[in-house]
Parts: C-alpha cells; structure tokens; sequence
C-alpha cells in the first residue's frame, strides 16, 4: 500500500477547531474508521484561512509533483521494456571514451556521476577502421591534428599508432596485388617510415600493398630499449638485498665459512649423542615404540636373534590323529 502523505502542523486557531470536532470521539487510536474521521477533520482545518490564490497554487504544486512521479513510472516501464545489458569497458579503456547506451536510449538518470560519456560525439570517433585494407586513397587533411606531425616520429609509436597512421597515408586505390610493399615493411623495420615517408618505388603510384600484413608484431626499439635499461642483473640485485641487511653482520671469507661449518658440524654430532641416549634410556625402560628394526638391533642384538628350541607339532599332529580314530570306532 501507497504511503499516507503526512498532514502539515497545525496552527492554535485550527487546532482548537480541531479538538472541538474531535471531542468526544470513542476509540481514536483503534478504530480505522474513527482515524480516517480525524485525517478528513485534520485536512478541513488545515484549508482554514487559506485564500483562494493559495489553494491553487498548492493544487497546481500537487498536480505538477503527479505528473513528475507519473513521467518517472513511464521511463522506468520503458527502460524495463528495452532493457539494455549490463554495460562493460574493456580493460584499460577510459570508460568517459564510451557513449552510456542508457543515455542514447533517453534512460539514463546518473548524470555527471554516470562513468560513461554523455557526448554524442564520442560514438563517431570511437569507431574502428579495418587496419587489413589498404585504404591509401584518403585524403591527407591539413587540420590541426596534422601541424605536429614533423616532430611526431616511428620511436614514439606503438603497434595502435603505426597502424593509424598506414591506414592515413593517401595512394594509388588501384592496388590489386596481396604482395606487400618491401620498402614499406623495411621502412618500418629500420624506423623510418613517418607521416612524410614517400615509397621509393615510384611514391604514391606503388602497385603493391602499404598496409600491415595478418599478424604483423610491431616492436618499438626506443621502449625495447627503456625496458632493458629497467632490467637489473643478478650481481646488482644481490648488492641491493645485501645493502638492506644492514651493517651489523660478519662478512663471508673462508675463515669465516670454515669456522662455521666446523660449529654446526659439532652441533649436529652433539644431537645425534643426545638423542642416542635419550634412545638407550627408551630401551632399557621397556619402551621400543618409536624405534626402527635397526635401532633395536643396534642397541640390543639379542632381541633378533632366533631360539634353538624350535616349537615341534609332530606330537600334537599325532594325538588328533588318536582322537579323529576314536571317533571312528564309536
């Protein structure tokens, strides 16, 4: 059920009219009946004073508020009805790079906090273009996009960038060829090719493919280069973790490994008597749980060693035979 709007305070004049009307009702905090009597006295006394430029404006205020939930319930229904999936960005894509599919349906309410772009724009520029076709009849347009492109240079790009601008570079739309261009792959091998690079085989004209060829690695020597100056070796790394030691400790000689091995050396046979005794001291108390066939052979052999007396089953053998015959005869 809907809300019960909530009555405005009253005033004292309204509401001693109020309890006067009031007076005498049986049953006011049980009855519905009697509750809905009280609301229907309470709005009567609240219109009480009010003039007739005041009830209008409050009745425009009222119908105005209707048609703002009425027009809310609409969208609603309607983004219900054309529901769009869940929206996703991929990773590493600035999701203000994305048009919101919400806002160009008309639905979405988020505004500035939504983390999607609300320009229209975006949607055109970020439309991709087929990086696998020569596409050298596009024109070369001088806008300002274009002023830096002196200084703009192959040791600045990345695999993105050297397929934008092959796909920039204006030609000959005539190539009918698969062959790609070997001055092209050698130009972007050797690090030259750039927005005014020109074919040696005849410029513009060339009949062979300026475009990347199906599985094309781009590698930047300038960022290869970067990330192997980054690359420490196994010596710097170890006088890096050396240095964090701190000061405080004895260096590695020989004197020094020798002197240590020797300790530990002595510390592991002084265990090894401990617990051979604490092993002995087991033993002579009736204790063997613990002890391998070894160790019980080691410190008592008698244990493993096999009696003269060896248990002899001829006689009782021959006394079941007498009784099997006694058996018979009965």
């Amino acid at each position: 059920m809907p809300q019960k709007k909530a009555v405005p305070p009253l005033k004292k004049s309204q509401q001693k009219i109020f309890e006067d009307k009031t007076f005498g009702l049986k049953n006011k905090n049980k009855s519905s009946k009697v509750q809905a009597q009280i609301r229907q006295i309470e709005s009567q006394a609240a219109q009480i004073g009010k003039n007739k430029a005041t009830k209008e404006k409050e009745a425009l205020k009222k119908e105005q508020t209707e048609k703002k939930i009425a027009e809310e319930s609409r969208k609603m229904e309607l983004a219900e009805l054309f529901k769009q999936p869940v929206q996703k960005v991929p990773f590493g894509v600035d999701p203000k790079s994305i048009l919101c599919q919400y806002y160009k349906q008309g639905f979405c309410d988020k505004g500035k906090k939504c983390k999607f772009s609300h320009n229209l724009d975006v949607e055109k520029k970020s439309e991709k273009k087929d990086i696998y076709t020569d596409s050298r009849q596009i024109p070369l347009n001088l806008d300002s996009s274009y002023i830096n492109r002196k200084d703009d240079t192959i040791d600045m790009w990345d695999d993105e960038k050297l397929q934008s601008v092959v796909l920039s570079k204006h030609g000959n739309p005539k190539t009918t060829t698969t062959i790609v261009c070997k001055f092209f792959l050698e130009a972007i091998e050797k690090g030259i090719y750039g927005w005014f690079w020109v074919c040696p085989n005849d410029g513009d004209n060339c009949k062979y493919k300026h475009s990347l060829p199906p599985g094309f690695v781009f590698r930047n020597k300038q960022k290869d280069k970067e990330e192997e100056e980054e690359e420490i070796t196994l010596e710097q790394f170890l006088e890096i973790e050396r240095h964090k030691l701190g000061p405080n400790l004895t260096p590695v000689t020989l004197e020094t490994f020798t002197e240590w091995k020797r300790k530990r050396e002595e510390k592991k046979e002084q265990e090894e008597r401990e617990n051979r005794k604490k092993k002995e001291a087991s033993m002579a108390a009736g204790r063997i749980v613990g002890l391998s066939g070894r160790e019980l052979f080691e410190y008592n052999p008698a244990l493993c060693e096999e009696e003269d007396e060896v248990l002899d089953l001829s006689e009782f053998r021959k006394a079941m035979d007498d009784l099997e015959d006694d058996n018979i005869n009965i």
